[in-house]
């Protein structure tokens, strides 16, 4: 008995019961998150250097 692991013991080489995340969903999460920035950026820009759409989001000229 002394040679015996205890049964619920896991193996050092398994990844943990409670990460259930891939790293396909972790690629998403990161493109999306990378995608949301660029148009936060896109979106800013043309604010500051196109007339028309600063006129849009704000209702004033440039």
């Amino acid at each position: 008995m002394t040679n015996q692991e205890p049964p619920n013991q896991e193996p050092a080489n398994q990844e943990p019961k409670w990460d259930y995340t891939s790293s396909r969903q972790n690629f998403i999460t990161g493109a999306l998150v990378v995608g949301g920035n660029v148009l936060v950026l896109l979106i800013y820009l043309l604010y500051r250097t196109v007339p028309a759409v600063h006129q849009f989001i704000s209702g004033k000229p440039l």
